[in-house]
């Protein structure tokens, strides 16, 4: 989809990215967690939901926003890339190589 829409939107100098977040550290999780044995909890930090907030700030304002239009992209990667971190100071971490990553875009939608 976001590919679709930056070819469509790219003529009117309008980006369209997809954000891949990572796990969230929200109050609903922490308290799923917690009724969880302690074998069973993530290990792995989790982002902030205004992690994500700050991404797309800095995206807007970035000089290669255009050249990242109708990718979807990782939230910790793009967060490096920019050089965000999240509201305690930490850089999440990518889960590309856990889970996956978005699939790359075909040269002729460059």
């Amino acid at each position: 989809m976001a590919a679709d829409m930056a070819k469509d939107l790219r003529p009117h100098n309008v980006a369209a990215v997809s954000i891949w977040m990572g796990g969230l550290d929200t109050g609903r999780a922490r308290a799923h967690f917690a009724t969880l044995p302690a074998e069973a909890r993530p290990a792995n930090r989790r982002e902030f939901p205004q992690f994500t907030g700050r991404v797309i700030a800095a995206l807007y304002a970035a000089d290669d926003l255009m050249q990242l239009s109708g990718r979807a992209l990782i939230g910790a990667e793009l967060g490096a890339h920019l050089g965000i971190t999240d509201i305690d100071g930490s850089a999440p971490l990518s889960l590309r190589y856990t889970l996956g990553g978005p699939p790359e875009l075909h040269r002729s939608l460059y």
